[in-house]
């Protein structure tokens, strides 16, 4: 190669490169509010694709574990989860597991679940886990809103942090910042419960939301951006340890006064989502079911400072008027102080005993549900949460 033929390349590539960067740079200065019109509206249109795109589900096509930020990325699994009922309704009944993370913690997987209600007689059931970490009974609602209706169990889990959360928590649902779902009933009743009225955004805010995070999470804790991240079914996975008692002792007065002080504030607003729930749920076509999550009352005292005893009559009593199966697990599950790796989360063992449990308790409702005629089905429409 010669100096000749070197100094020519130097001498056109930025006469060549101005050429092209000219007028595409002139469309960033352009002030005609014709063309500013219409790279707004090209922009909205594209909005609104990626937002019809995200409530249909279509980006199902992509691996869940692409979008995990963490690996006990609750939000996001559910959110996956749910965009697949939609896509894909399950044909035969289905026990949905609602509740916190101590839902999460309380059995072993979804398919030994299942087993172990067919080996005590409940029949042929496919469990789903639309559990999530501190998830709010408003959350509950929403997630049954935007489900497809079928033919099942709705297993709604009640603990004294689910009926602390407050209105300004559940905010977020509108746009959905907290999971990436519609529901035209929470929509409804926002002017009443959260003063406010529908975002313009829609759910965009929390894409852009969710985005973020990813991109911060990924930058702070790895891997790198697009490489995938397998969703951690437990946080305690086998082996792990939990806390010691003193560590819990040392955690436990504060919990308790909290809890005390957000129940004595929020509970009335939670007993609304609650009731909510049955009506929605019955409406639906399927069978609601309240049971009570694990929680450590070896360390936190069999009333936790009264809240635990006031919801559980209120809840039993709601359960009353609507004939709703209210289910103890924990009495006769055998599951002890030790196996708590905290105050909310089963080990390993305990989980095992605690599924035991569940599957009995759940059996005789399970194999009423599945011997319900075909015509029980329900035929009615989704909710339009992607309208």
């Amino acid at each position: 190669m010669t100096d000749a033929g070197h100094k020519g390349r130097v001498q056109t590539r930025p006469s060549q490169a101005r050429k092209v960067r000219g007028p595409f740079a002139r469309g960033f200065r352009q002030r005609n509010p014709l063309v500013l019109l219409a790279a707004a509206v090209l922009g909205g249109l594209f909005l609104l694709l990626v937002q019809s795109a995200a409530l249909h589900g279509d980006f199902t096509v992509v691996p869940e574990a692409h979008f995990i930020r963490i690996p006990n990325d609750d939000f996001v699994h559910v959110s996956y989860t749910l965009a697949q009922l939609r896509r894909n309704p399950p044909k035969g009944p289905v026990v949905y597991i609602f509740g916190g993370s101590g839902a999460v913690e309380m059995f072993v997987s979804e398919k030994a679940l299942a087993a172990a209600v067919a080996a005590a007689g409940g029949g042929q059931v496919q469990v789903i886990s639309l559990a999530a970490h501190q998830q709010t009974l408003a959350q509950t609602l929403a997630i049954i809103d935007y489900m497809p209706p079928g033919k099942g169990v709705l297993l709604v889990g009640l603990a004294p942090n689910r009926f602390t959360s407050s209105p300004s928590q559940d905010i977020g649902l509108l746009s959905a910042r907290q999971i990436l779902l519609r529901s035209p009933l929470i929509d409804k009743l926002a002017p009443k419960l959260y003063h406010q009225g529908l975002p313009f955004g829609g759910v965009i805010p929390g894409i852009f939301d969710y985005l973020g995070s990813y991109m911060r999470q990924r930058a702070a804790t790895g891997p790198f951006w697009g490489v995938g991240v397998p969703y951690a079914y437990h946080y305690y996975p086998p082996g792990k340890k939990g806390a010691s008692d003193a560590a819990k002792l040392r955690t436990i007065k504060q919990v308790l006064a909290t809890d005390k002080r957000r129940y004595a504030a929020h509970a009335d607003y939670n007993f609304a989502m609650l009731e909510r729930i049955v009506k929605l749920g019955r409406e639906r076509g399927y069978k609601v079911v309240f049971y009570h999550e694990p929680l450590d009352t070896a360390i936190g005292g069999p009333t936790w400072a009264g809240v635990l005893t006031d919801y559980q009559a209120r809840a039993q009593a709601l359960a009353g008027r609507y004939g709703v199966p209210y289910l103890h697990p924990q009495a006769a599950s055998g599951v002890t102080n030790t196996e708590f790796a905290d105050l909310y989360h089963l080990l390993e063992s305990g989980r095992l005993k605690w599924q035991g449990e569940l599957a009995r308790l759940l059996a005789p409702i399970t194999r009423s549900v599945t011997a319900a005629p075909a015509a029980g089905v329900p035929t009615a429409s989704p909710s339009p949460a992607a309208t």
